[in-house]
């Protein structure tokens, strides 16, 4: 087996998806204020690790929900009319 490559890139990327309305009333929000998504999500990263305990205190009402994570399970339809066996 061939060894892997390396990422070229220094740091490794951090994927999020957020909702789309959420996406683009942040990006709004940010804009108006002369700021962008990426600066603002690396400057909570920095206030994290400055203030763990009181910085997530502030986000604590902002939290979302729990999402599941992998791959959905296979929805198991039940047989259509005369797809049964006969016994």
């Amino acid at each position: 087996m061939p060894p892997q490559r390396r990422d070229r890139h220094r740091d490794p990327v951090l994927n999020v998806r957020p909702d789309v309305t959420l996406k683009a009333q942040a990006t709004q929000a940010l804009g108006a204020r002369n700021q962008e998504m990426q600066g603002f999500l690396v400057a909570c990263l920095n206030a994290l690790v400055a203030d763990p305990d009181g910085f997530l205190e502030q986000l604590k009402e902002h939290w979302p929900a729990e999402k599941p994570r992998g791959r959905p399970r296979k929805a198991t339809s039940p047989p259509a009319d005369g797809d049964e066996t006969p016994e």
